[in-house]
C-alpha cells in the first residue's frame, strides 16, 4: 500500500534545507497593517492576553460561534467572560441576523473564526459592530498570511489572534495583534525542553516525509534512550497543540529558536505554493466527492483541502495505510454549547476531512493523494456492492 515507505505529512515539517536557508525575512513585516503584534507560545495565549485591551466589562457576554475547537471558549471562560453562541450559515459563514437576534446589553463583543483561511464577511462584520458598539474579535489561527479582496485578515478587528506554527514549520508560535499599539505581554519564553521536543516532532516527521526511515527509527530510540536518562516525561510538558484546556501555557511566549526560525520564511512563496497545490488537489478530485470549498478566493493562504466523507474514522485509517496523513479537526463541540446548535453544525464535525496542501509539498505529491483518495473511495463503494 505504500511501498516506499514515505509519508506525506498533514503539517509542515522541518529539514535540513529548510534551516539551512538564508534569513532575510522578519516576521513584523507579516503584520504592515499594525504596529502592535507580539509573539505568544500559542494562539489561545494571545487570546488571554489581548483581551485587556478591548476593556471589556467583567462578566460581559461574548458572542461565539457553534464550530470551534473547544479551547478559545475555554480561554473566554478564563478570562471571566460568559459565552452565547451564534448560528453558521452555509459554508460556515456567520449568519449576522442571527446574531443581532441574540444580542443584549451584556454583549461586548462578537467572536469570528476564519475557517481553513477562509474569510468570514470581515466588511460586514466590521460595520455590524460599530453599529453596535462591540468589539470584534478575529480568530486567525488557522489564516495566517490570507486576504480578502486585499484586505489582510487580522486587520480589520480590533483584537486578533494567530496560530503561526499550524502554517509553518515552528515548534510553537502564537500571535497577537492590536489595533493600538501596547505593552508587551509579560511572558516567559518557551520552556527549552518543550521546544526541543516539538523540534525533534518536526524533524521525525520530515524525515519520514523523506523516506528516511531507517535515520527516523534510529533518532526515534536516540531520542527515547535520552530521554529515559534523564527521567524526562513528556506528559509533564507544555505543548503547542494540544487540544485541551492547559493554564501553564498563559505563561509562556516564544523561544528565541522560534523567532530564528520565521526568518526562513518567504509569506509570498507560502502562500503561492499553498494556493497552487489546492487548486491541483482540488481538480482532481472534482466530482469525485464533495468538496466544501471548491473556489479558492483571491488572496486566501488555504489551510488545508476540506473533503466530505461518509466515515471519517475508516477514511483516515485508509490513506494512513497508503502514505497520506489527514486531519480530524474539531470532531466534537464544547460541552457550553447549546444542543441545537452542535447538532446544526454535527456534520462538519462527523463528515469534514482536511487534505495537506501546505508549502513543503510538490504537485506529484497533491496527485499522489488525489490517487490514494480515489483508491479508499473505490473501496468503500467495492465493500459497499459486496456486502449482502
Amino acid at each position: 500500500m505504500n511501498p516506499d515507505g514515505r509519508m506525506v505529512p498533514l503539517l509542515p515539517t522541518l529539514s535540513p534545507s529548510a534551516l539551512l536557508r538564508r534569513a532575510d525575512s522578519t516576521w513584523r513585516a507579516w503584520f504592515p497593517f499594525c504596529d502592535g503584534a507580539h509573539w505568544t507560545f500559542n494562539g489561545r495565549v494571545a487570546l488571554y492576553h489581548g483581551l485587556p485591551s478591548l476593556n471589556l466589562p467583567r462578566g460581559s457576554t461574548i458572542l461565539v460561534p457553534p464550530y470551534h475547537q473547544g479551547v478559545e471558549i475555554d480561554t473566554l471562560l478564563a478570562a471571566g467572560h460568559r459565552i452565547r453562541y451564534y448560528r453558521l450559515g452555509e459554508q460556515l459563514v456567520l449568519d449576522l441576523a442571527d446574531v443581532e437576534r441574540r444580542l443584549d446589553e451584556t454583549v461586548s463583543a462578537l467572536y469570528v473564526i476564519h475557517y481553513f483561511g477562509f474569510p468570514q464577511p470581515l466588511r460586514l462584520a466590521r460595520s455590524f459592530c460599530d453599529a453596535h458598539r462591540i468589539a470584534l474579535i478575529e480568530d486567525c489561527a488557522l489564516s495566517l498570511f490570507s486576504r480578502d479582496d486585499g484586505v489582510w485578515l487580522g486587520s480589520v478587528g480590533d483584537l486578533a489572534l494567530f496560530s503561526a506554527y499550524k502554517t509553518l514549520a515552528l515548534p510553537h508560535g502564537g500571535l497577537l495583534v492590536t489595533k493600538e499599539k501596547r505593552t508587551r505581554p509579560s511572558l516567559r519564553p518557551a520552556p527549552l525542553g518543550s521546544s526541543l521536543a516539538q523540534t525533534l516532532d518536526l524533524l521525525h516527521e520530515g524525515l519520514k516525509a523523506s523516506g528516511w526511515r531507517r535515520t527516523e527509527r534510529w533518532l526515534t530510540w536516540a531520542t527515547g534512550w535520552a530521554a529515559a536518562a534523564i527521567r524526562w516525561k513528556r506528559s509533564r510538558m507544555v505543548s503547542s497543540g494540544t487540544g485541551e484546556w492547559d493554564p501553564r501555557l498563559l505563561a509562556y511566549g516564544a523561544s528565541l529558536w522560534a523567532a530564528w526560525l520565521t526568518r526562513r520564511v518567504d509569506p509570498a512563496e507560502v502562500v503561492a505554493k499553498r494556493r497552487q497545490n489546492f487548486e491541483r488537489l482540488a481538480s482532481r478530485l472534482h466530482g469525485r466527492l464533495s468538496l466544501p470549498f471548491p473556489v479558492l478566493p483571491p488572496g486566501t493562504c488555504p489551510l488545508f483541502l476540506p473533503i466530505i466523507v461518509p466515515d471519517k474514522a475508516r477514511f483516515q485509517k485508509g490513506l494512513a495505510r497508503q502514505g497520506v496523513q489527514s486531519g480530524d479537526w474539531w470532531s466534537r463541540s464544547h460541552p457550553t454549547c447549546p444542543p441545537g446548535l452542535a447538532w446544526e453544525i454535527a456534520g462538519w464535525r462527523r463528515h469534514c476531512l482536511e487534505l495537506p496542501i501546505h508549502q513543503a509539498l510538490s504537485p506529484e505529491d497533491m496527485d499522489r493523494i488525489a490517487e490514494a483518495v480515489v483508491r479508499v473511495l473505490d473501496d468503500a463503494e467495492t465493500g459497499e456492492r459486496l456486502r449482502p
